[in-house]
């Protein structure tokens, strides 16, 4: 019987497939079967197969599954659970993230300082974003960031953002540009309260 339906779901169009799917979630069986299915299909789907969509695709189908998440339970607020070592789980806003930090930190989970660090990149091209726009200079502005840190000391000694910027308007010198990016970064909250070292490198694509 399992044989027959793969082979029967191989030979389906991705439409019709989509069309049958479409159907079935706004049936009365999903809402009973659903909740119970969920919580070890989801994870094995995107286990298996989030790597394999097209990275524009992907990306769009990761801010949804955020944006669905935290719209649903916005009330939760920001807070963080200590579980044990360096280990927490954070909650921001029903995103709950599995974190691993300080010297304990690995690659493969988010940690407080991935938590921090994103957020100064977003603060920062809010900042340099605005004011191009408020200049009616069209361009795309994406930050990222590293930073040095010292567990000696017990905080970050530096932190260095690139702000890559693609201007579509030619009308000013990359002289002028980086002297309006530099300035509009300033108004970033996050980065206005840090006291420890803070480089800047403006990279034009």
């Amino acid at each position: 019987m399992k044989e027959m339906m793969c082979e029967m779901m191989k030979n389906m169009k991705p439409e019709f497939m989509m069309e049958m799917m479409d159907e079935m979630i706004d049936s009365n069986m999903a809402e009973n079967f659903a909740p119970k299915m969920m919580p070890k299909m989801m994870p094995k789907c995107l286990n298996n197969f989030l790597s394999k969509i097209p990275k524009k695709e992907r990306e769009e189908l990761i801010k949804k599954i955020v944006d669905i998440i935290t719209s649903k339970y916005y009330d939760e607020g920001i807070n963080s659970t200590f579980v044990k070592e360096f280990e927490t789980d954070i909650n921001i806003k029903g995103l709950k993230i599995a974190s691993k930090g300080g010297k304990g930190s690995v690659g493969d989970k988010i940690n407080p300082m991935d938590l921090f660090l994103s957020g100064l990149c977003g603060c920062t091209a809010i900042a340099v974003g605005k004011t191009l726009e408020e200049l009616g200079i069209k361009g795309q502005v994406m930050v990222d960031g590293s930073v040095k840190k010292s567990f000696e000391k017990g905080c970050i000694e530096q932190i260095t953002l690139n702000i890559h910027v693609k201007i579509e308007d030619g009308s000013k010198s990359e002289e002028e540009l980086t002297n309006i990016i530099l300035e509009g970064s300033k108004k970033c909250l996050i980065s206005n309260s840090l006291k420890c070292e803070l480089i800047k490198n403006v990279i034009f694509e």
